[in-house]
């Protein structure tokens, strides 16, 4: 299959990513996505179940929107968690590391967003992330960086460090200006999972997107759109619905 779109590894020193670039000729703004093997095609995804990105902005007759899909590597968790997990064997999804994401985050500002500017010209950015990357986009959020104007939240886990998530509530702003869709499903867990876990930490992920959506509103917010389905699992497949309504709404900004 031929792809359309373009490759380029950044670096910042040692920190390095393959970076995943559908730059329409149109396009005058930009959203970030993290897991960017994920992005585009099914054959490149770790699954094998991508979001379909550009078929979702043919779908929506989208043609002013690129998408850059920065690839993740073994130091995922790191990139993405803002805070180490806490209390990690009380849930099926297991993850190490973190704590690290300010490094990452750094990239993205120093080092993607300059050469985007210099390369595209674009007007303004969103992001868009899932699970942990939805951790790291609304990290991110807090940054308030002036030049993103739009932030997609799908099925984020706060429960993996919910102190830490406590306490970083209790500081961070954001921008009240800038547009939010936050996501969660019904089915989250799913595979070998125990039911009466799977029904807990579904629950949770449900819990959580309150929890983001009333943080927002009580920082000011007035675009933000939040949706919960009775069904979808926690994968890209799920994902693809709600991620077409986030480009409608960043492409009319």
């Amino acid at each position: 299959m031929k792809r359309k779109y373009e490759i380029a590894v950044l670096s910042k020193g040692a920190f390095a990513r393959t970076v995943r670039i559908f730059a329409p000729k149109k396009a005058d703004r930009a959203i970030i996505m993290h897991d960017g093997q994920n992005v585009f095609y099914d054959e490149d995804a770790t699954y094998k179940k991508s979001w379909r990105a550009i078929d979702m902005l043919k779908a929506a007759e989208i043609k002013n929107t690129a998408i850059i899909g920065i690839d993740s590597a073994v130091t995922r968790n790191d990139d993405y968690l803002p805070f180490p997990p806490e209390n990690a064997e009380s849930y099926s999804i297991k993850l190490v590391g973190g704590g690290k994401a300010d490094v990452y985050m750094d990239y993205i500002e120093q080092i993607i967003l300059p050469y985007l500017d210099k390369r595209f010209g674009y007007k303004f950015y969103g992001m868009l992330g899932s699970s942990a990357g939805g951790l790291a986009t609304l990290y991110f959020a807090a940054r308030k960086n002036a030049r993103l104007r739009a932030y997609g939240m799908f099925s984020t886990p706060l429960f993996v460090s919910p102190t830490a998530f406590g306490k970083f509530f209790g500081s961070a702003t954001f921008d009240k200006d800038a547009y939010y869709k936050v996501y969660v499903g019904g089915s989250e867990c799913t595979g070998e999972v125990p039911t009466a876990l799977k029904d807990k930490e579904t629950q949770l992920f449900v819990t959580d997107s309150y929890t983001i959506t009333d943080t927002l509103r009580n920082s000011g917010v007035k675009n933000l759109d939040l949706t919960v389905t009775n069904t979808s699992g926690h994968d890209e497949a799920a994902w693809r619905e709600p991620e077409l309504d986030f480009f409608k709404k960043f492409s009319r900004l």
